[in-house]
């Protein structure tokens, strides 16, 4: 089979959409480093926290989640040529995007990217990529957590969205074939 042309985000790119959306979402400049290193994809390295106690950081966790609309496939054959069809499989995979935040701000960070998932603007930038939230957003919980003998302000929550992937391929015309009969 030869990759034709595909609609899908690997989780790297996955990372970076939310990772801008979300510094977008709480008033920051996508493109500027220090932006950046406020709302994270990744853990940091050395251990956690990587960062001062007073300090606004957020983080990002996207995975998949199972679904009955992940299990739905649409397969189509079309004409590509003579000797071969374009095969398509179209489907659905859900995300799970968990934004966790830490720092003073925390709360109102996680609040207002909650609220701004809701807006014309980022609905828009959702279906640019083939994504719809899922508009059943639980409201952020503010879980202050225990590190090195001291509280670190910590509010999280997570939402999910339905991405269209399609997946295209050429598969070649069967030719001929060769029929044997049997008798027993």
């Amino acid at each position: 089979m030869i990759d034709v042309a595909d609609t899908v985000l690997s989780i790297l790119q996955l990372g970076d959409f939310f990772q801008d959306i979300t510094i977008r979402l709480i008033g920051l400049d996508p493109r500027a480093k220090a932006s950046q290193n406020r709302v994270r994809i990744g853990w940091p390295a050395k251990g956690a926290p990587a960062w001062k106690r007073d300090a606004d950081v957020g983080f990002l966790l996207i995975d998949y989640s199972d679904d009955q609309y992940t299990r739905q496939m649409d397969v189509t054959y079309n004409e590509s040529n003579m000797d071969n069809a374009n095969r398509t499989v179209s489907y659905t995979r859900v995300l799970r995007v968990n934004w966790i935040f830490y720092g003073p701000n925390s709360f109102g960070d996680a609040d207002m990217v909650r609220a701004g998932l809701f807006l014309p603007q980022t609905t828009m930038d959702l279906a640019a990529v083939n994504m719809a939230l899922i508009t059943d957003v639980a409201m952020p919980i503010r879980t202050p957590e225990l590190f090195a003998g001291q509280w670190w302000d910590r509010s999280s929550f997570q939402a999910r969205f339905n991405e269209k992937v399609t997946r295209q391929s050429e598969v070649p015309y069967l030719e001929s074939a060769n029929v044997q009969i049997v008798k027993e």
